[in-house]
């Protein structure tokens, strides 16, 4: 099939879209893929078709920002896509995120290719833009109106012809809400690492400069308010002015709204000797770093938004044959509970005791590590990252 492929991202560090395009290129489908240009240099790809719609971020951004109501970024993207599926002639189109079903449903339509449209969720997009910091705060709350999506929810859905979901709870939780959902057309695809890729990122020298004596936490990924971290590096002072002894790891960007206080936290006369913070890092370095870590952190906050899925950097930790500590969002929860992975926790107290747990038993973290990595190799053999290839079969 032709299937074309709508981001609205540069496309080029998306890993989850790449891998699911590198699963379809396996399965014999000739794919497509549209998305933007934020005037920069870009590598190309000799076997895929990418085409950029050029323009600049912060017009992107505005556009985004009026998106709850107003239609520009709609027909700005129905105008591209109705294009891009005449081109290339296209037997499906597969776009990610809610707010582009409409636009998508809307090019299919203008096309007149009655085709079929995929809807890729790659979070509980309503619950996630109501805890966006730059949504929720100050006079964009007033433009954006993050709880409208609440109320638009179910139409986009209806947009669609098939899902793809983060995970079981979040596949049955939209049907419980949407009953004209049917369970056939909902595919879940949970954010598993490119198995193949880190293999082979292993077998490169791809050496890391970061070194310590200590027992090592490690947080990979966007810090963020939301994302739990500013949550714990209070516990984290607290446990080394009571005397434990370890060092703390963060490799990520930080929303601009939570730098300043981020940057509190790494300035800390107690911590600021004992954190190291790199604000960004390619994920070919990711298996180094693991080899180097003692316990992997997965601290969001309990929400819609996270509940609806496993961040992928638990299967990276699974892979690193690292134990987990997370909170008990409900896909998380359910994954290294049948696991046995890592520990849980709802409080500072059962932080900061598991904390100790994990660093005074080695045991408990070797048992854990090798729980979580059986579990990946599981996964990976039931296939569990391949469902939504049934869609175009």
């Amino acid at each position: 099939m032709k299937i074309g492929v709508v981001v609205d991202n540069e496309f080029d560090h998306d890993h989850r879209v790449q891998k699911e395009i590198r699963m379809l290129q396996q399965e014999g489908h000739s794919i497509s893929v549209l998305c933007f240009d934020f005037k920069k240099t870009y590598k190309t790809y000799p076997n895929l078709n990418v085409k950029r719609i050029r323009i600049p971020k912060k017009v992107r951004d505005l556009l985004v920002l009026l998106n709850t109501n107003f239609n520009f970024y709609e027909l700005l993207w129905q105008k591209h896509i109705a294009q891009f599926i005449k081109e290339n002639n296209l037997d499906a189109l597969h776009v990610h995120d809610l707010y582009l079903s409409k636009a998508a449903n809307k090019s299919i339509q203008q096309s007149t290719r009655a085709i079929p449209l995929t809807l890729d969720l790659h979070e509980n997009y309503p619950a996630a833009i109501n805890s966006y910091e730059w949504a929720i705060k100050g006079w964009r709350k007033y433009v954006v109106q993050p709880k409208k999506w609440y109320q638009k929810e179910g139409e986009y859905l209806g947009y669609a012809d098939n899902l793809i979901v983060l995970s079981d709870s979040f596949k049955d939780d939209l049907i419980k809400r949407f009953p004209f959902l049917k369970s056939e057309n909902i595919f879940v695809h949970p954010n598993m690492p490119d198995f193949e890729s880190y293999q082979d990122f292993e077998k490169t020298d791809y050496s890391v400069d970061f070194e310590s004596d200590l027992p090592t936490l490690f947080y990979f990924g966007v810090v963020a308010k939301r994302r739990g971290v500013l949550d714990i590096l209070p516990w984290i002072i607290e446990l080394m002015e009571e005397g434990t002894k370890f060092h703390t790891l963060i490799i990520g960007p930080t929303d601009k709204a939570d730098k300043a206080q981020f940057q509190s936290f790494i300035n800390h006369p107690i911590l600021k000797d004992y954190i190291t913070y790199t604000p960004w890092s390619d994920v070919n370095y990711l298996p180094a770093y693991l080899k180097k870590i003692t316990i992997g952190l997965a601290p969001f906050q309990v929400n819609a938004q996270h509940d609806s899925g496993v961040a992928n950097k638990l299967f990276q930790y699974m892979y690193g044959e690292i134990p987990i500590l997370a909170t008990k969002c409900k896909a998380q929860q359910q994954l290294i509970e049948d696991s046995e992975c890592g520990l849980l926790y709802d409080t500072k107290t059962e932080f900061k005791s598991a904390v100790k747990q994990l660093i005074e038993s080695e045991s408990l973290r070797k048992q854990l590590g090798v729980n979580g990595k059986q579990k990946l190799l599981e996964l990976y053999q039931d296939k569990a990252d391949r469902q939504f290839l049934k869609i175009y079969q």
